[in-house]
């Protein structure tokens, strides 16, 4: 069995929806995972299959609770799966990071 690497502990997440937030555009997904340092989502149908060497490329990640509770963070692309994409938040957004995981927690799998 492999050691866990990760810093943070992952919520696993099914019924909470995405936006993800180039500069330009969009595309909606479906949460798989949030920890406090980052995010896994389902790679949208229409997610180009190059995004280019720049992995640094600024996202916005809107987490989609319900009609009410929408909570957007800045992030970066880590990894680009075949089924998933990996960001990373942006520092120095603890609050809202925290509200992410707390309203996550009601949506948790168990």
């Amino acid at each position: 069995m492999s050691e866990e690497k990760r810093r943070h502990p992952r919520i696993g997440l099914s019924s909470a929806a995405a936006l993800v937030a180039p500069a330009e555009g969009g595309y909606l997904t479906r949460v798989e995972d949030v920890s406090a340092g980052g995010a896994r989502v389902a790679r949208p149908a229409l997610w180009p299959d190059e995004v280019g060497d720049d992995h640094a490329q600024a996202y916005k990640l809107f987490f989609i609770f319900d009609q009410d509770t929408v909570l957007a963070v800045r992030a970066r692309l880590v990894r680009a799966g075949p089924d998933h994409l990996a960001f990373v938040f942006d520092s120095g957004q603890d609050l809202v990071v925290d509200e992410l995981l707390y309203e996550s927690r009601f949506l948790s799998q168990q």
